[in-house]
């Protein structure tokens, strides 16, 4: 049998007042742990960039943030395996503790502003400077903590002449996977920057090589050496292609492709003309093809050979404007034909040639001249040359009858005379052929006997007007 307890209404109303002050208790205890977290640290329901910091004072929140960053792993993957890892202290990375601090007691003075009873989850991305160790994070991205691995040298893309080609042609870059120290941190720090702008205190972070990281080929194949390849094969097939022939009158000299093969130079990714060999070239050219200035061997009309050693005509080869003109025409990649440069020139030539039959000779022994033009003899004649002694004899040599004029007037104030002339045909000094009307005849020793001129060559009138009319400026005289 069950008794029922009954308890009287004083005891309730003691029951209720000790539930209500414990209530009463309760709620102010609770107040007061809230007024007193809250005065104290951070806060409630704080993170900082996800990190839980509530309940922390600044100093220990600080310690914490400062710790979290400096024990932060890095993860170093190449084609998806782990080849390094490290963490943020290692690497010389810390967060600038006077930064941090002042962050946080900003972030506390505005929880200070702005407390609620019930605490709302708040996150918050606060400024921060990183300090790095340069020389620490030198050391520990040295190349020698990824060599877990065969790593291959980069390759230059660049030209290079083919022996079997005969032609210059591209060698491809290549990349390689050598590790370019200033790459690799170039790498890290734009990568960890990123990183952390929003996720300053996470896991673990990884950060990937490739080749952003790879030593680069110094050269890699772009338009210009696409175009440099075509321009330096384009002038060695024009160097292969040209021909130059020289002209020498009716003759001529022909400078063939072989020849200018073997001139052809090339040096790495450069294609040029061994000058030193031109130039041998136009000094054997003038050597073989000048005229004038050298003793000449001279075929009389009597048949004989004899020397003129003053020879001042002929052609003479202007070297250096001749190799110059050469080396052009050697890039043209035609088939040039031309003269010469000369410094000089003669009358006309036929290679070795350059009297080509069109000559006047002249004896002084034997007082007679002889006309030609183009290998037909035109006229001879008996003439009256300069008296035989120093002052008034004729020069013996070769040289171009530089102009004619008719009438012309003769005059000499050493001798003193003046006497006017039909025909003047000068050749060297002030002598000249002309017509000597005062003369009653020619040819003979009449030269040596008084009526000897005082160099020139005197001529019957018609025989002067005949070869005035057939001879032009330049027409070269051999006298001896």
């Amino acid at each position: 049998m069950k008794h029922k307890i009954r308890l009287s209404r004083k005891t309730l109303k003691i029951i209720l007042a000790a539930c209500i002050a414990a209530a009463v208790l309760l709620t102010a205890g609770f107040f007061l742990y809230i007024h007193i977290v809250d005065k104290n640290t951070l806060g409630r329901e704080i993170k900082i960039y996800g990190m839980n910091v509530s309940h922390l004072t600044v100093e220990k929140a600080e310690q914490k943030i400062a710790e979290t960053f400096a024990g932060r792993e890095i993860s170093f993957q190449e084609d998806d395996k782990e080849v390094y890892r490290i963490t943020m202290k290692d690497l010389g990375y810390s967060l600038d503790m006077n930064v941090l601090k002042t962050q946080l007691d900003a972030i506390k003075k505005e929880r200070d502003a702005d407390r609620q009873i019930f605490a709302h989850p708040v996150n918050f991305k606060m400024g921060y400077q990183i300090q790095k160790d340069k020389q620490q994070e030198q050391t520990a991205l040295s190349v020698s903590h990824f060599n877990n691995k065969e790593r291959t040298a980069s390759v230059s893309a660049s030209i290079a002449y083919d022996e079997q080609k005969k032609a210059f042609a591209i060698t491809n870059d290549v990349q390689g996977n050598e590790i370019d120290e200033q790459r690799l941190s170039n790498h890290v720090n734009e990568t960890l920057d990123q990183i952390f702008q929003e996720d300053l205190l996470g896991g673990e972070i990884r950060i990937s090589l490739g080749t952003a990281v790879y030593v680069q080929p110094e050269t890699v194949v772009t338009a210009e050496m696409e175009q440099k390849l075509k321009d330096l094969n384009d002038q060695l097939q024009k160097y292969r292609s040209t021909t130059v022939t020289y002209t020498f009158g009716p003759a001529s000299q022909v400078l063939d492709s072989s020849v200018i093969e073997s001139w052809i130079r090339i040096q790495g990714d450069k294609v040029s003309l061994d000058e030193v060999s031109v130039k041998a070239y136009v000094e054997q050219l003038a050597a073989d093809y000048n005229t004038i200035y050298v003793p000449r061997t001279f075929r009389t009309s009597y048949g004989n050979d004899i020397t003129v050693s003053g020879n001042e005509y002929g052609y003479r080869i202007d070297q250096e404007g001749e190799l110059k003109q050469l080396l052009e025409d050697l890039k043209s990649g035609t088939s040039v034909s031309r003269e010469p440069v000369y410094e000089i020139r003669g009358f006309q030539r036929n290679g070795r040639d350059d009297l080509a039959g069109s000559y006047i000779e002249v004896s002084l022994d034997n007082q007679h001249l002889w006309l030609y033009k183009d290998g037909n003899l035109v006229t001879e004649t008996d003439i009256v040359s300069g008296a035989p002694t120093p002052e008034r004899e004729t020069y013996r040599g070769a040289w171009p009858i530089p102009y004619k004029a008719s009438p012309f007037e003769l005059t000499s104030d050493q001798y003193g005379y003046n006497v006017k002339v039909t025909y003047w045909m000068p050749f060297v000094y002030g002598q000249g052929l002309h017509d000597a009307s005062w003369q009653s005849s020619f040819g003979g020793n009449r030269y040596k006997t008084g009526a000897g001129s005082h160099g020139c060559i005197n001529l019957p009138t018609d025989q002067a007007a005949l070869i005035f009319q057939t001879i032009d400026s330049g027409y070269p005289i051999i006298i001896y």
